[in-house]
């Protein structure tokens, strides 16, 4: 009797342990999770800060030395533009590495192969959307500029040092939380990145409602209700200005596209889905220099959709936001000019 005692302690025992080292559902490993020595403790930040750091890593061309403010915000020195790419997708890695996994695997229609089929269909539109497709070809246009394939390699190459060096204990919190490990990064990972972005600002539609209304309706109500001119376009368009121009003819639809825009709903248009900046000439400011403001209307994320940083090299000196997966400051200012980035409608 006590061997058969034994014998199913020991059992239990070695199935319990299994258990713990296994995803269940959407429960994590709990054993790994809370494993002392490479579970969620780990992950703890340390309490000093530090403040400079020189980058030393195979791949480098040059000394790189970050600088962290008191926001943390690093702000990158080089020697060469590629340590500053290779630098910045480093440490855009160390603060945001799950982020940007995750909106990859959003964009290239593979987030069911971590969260299990609750995403299949999130997926599956991905995919028919053609973002697979989409980012093979703004990869083709990336390779044909010397410089814009460059930087973005040299990023990936910085976002793989980050990687390497990581062990299953050094892993981001999300990773053990749904048990997988981060991949090698790549360009395409970039350019799925901008379809997303591309998906964000203009992925919604309301065909599907307007084509059923116009069927129900007729042209004469849709152009009452809906007019061709939008109500808002001064000073785009000054007031007063004549249309006296023919316009071009519409094409009548096939009915497989009347039927596409009927029988399978898109995802809705949001409004103030956009951006909007505003100049102002130094002679109109207290202080004498101009002034730009940039609002993009954009998704409230967390993490940020931003990732705030500093480039400096021989060949520039840029600070601003870039977006987590992408080389470069998308906006920002140098020490002459600076920009914004708006999506508008036609007028």
């Amino acid at each position: 009797m006590q061997y058969v005692k034994a014998i199913l302690s020991l059992a239990v025992t070695i199935a319990l342990l299994w258990a713990l080292q296994n995803k269940f559902g959407d429960i994590p490993p709990v054993g790994k999770l809370l494993n002392p020595v490479s579970g969620f403790w780990q992950n703890a930040e340390s309490k000093n800060f530090v403040d400079e750091a020189e980058l030393k890593l195979p791949g480098l061309k040059g000394r790189v030395t970050i600088l962290f403010d008191e926001h943390r915000i690093p702000h990158i020195f080089a020697e060469n533009d590629h340590d500053a790419y290779y630098a910045q997708g480093y440490i855009t890695a160390r603060d945001r590495l799950w982020q940007m996994d995750i909106q990859t695997r959003s964009a290239s229609g593979r987030l069911a192969e971590v969260v299990g089929p609750k995403a299949l269909e999130v997926d599956r539109n991905k995919r028919r959307m053609g973002m697979v497709y989409g980012a093979e070809n703004t990869l083709k246009g990336m390779q044909q500029d010397k410089e814009v394939w460059e930087g973005a390699v040299a990023y990936a190459d910085g976002i793989n040092a980050y990687i390497a060096q990581l062990s299953p204990k050094d892993y981001p919190l999300e990773y053990k939380l749904l048990d997988y490990a981060p991949e090698k990064w790549t360009p395409i990972n970039s350019a799925f990145l901008l379809k997303l972005m591309s998906n964000t600002l203009a992925g919604g539609s309301d065909q599907f409602a307007m084509t059923n209304t116009l069927n129900k309706f007729g042209t004469d109500v849709i152009k009452e209700l809906f007019p061709n001119r939008p109500l808002h376009d001064e000073p785009i368009i000054p007031a007063g200005t004549k249309w006296n121009f023919s316009p071009v003819e519409i094409p009548k639809p096939s009915k497989s596209f009347i039927a596409q825009m009927t029988e399978h709903k898109m995802p809705e248009k949001q409004e103030g889905i956009g951006s909007n900046n505003w100049a102002i000439s130094g002679s109109k400011a207290a202080s004498g220099y101009p002034i730009l403001a940039n609002d993009p209307h954009l998704n409230l994320t967390y993490p940020s959709i931003w990732y705030q940083v500093q480039l400096v090299t021989p060949t520039m000196n840029v600070y601003g936001v870039a977006l987590p997966g992408a080389p470069g400051v998308v906006i920002g200012f140098n020490k002459k000019i600076s920009w914004g980035v708006t999506n508008v409608d036609a007028a």
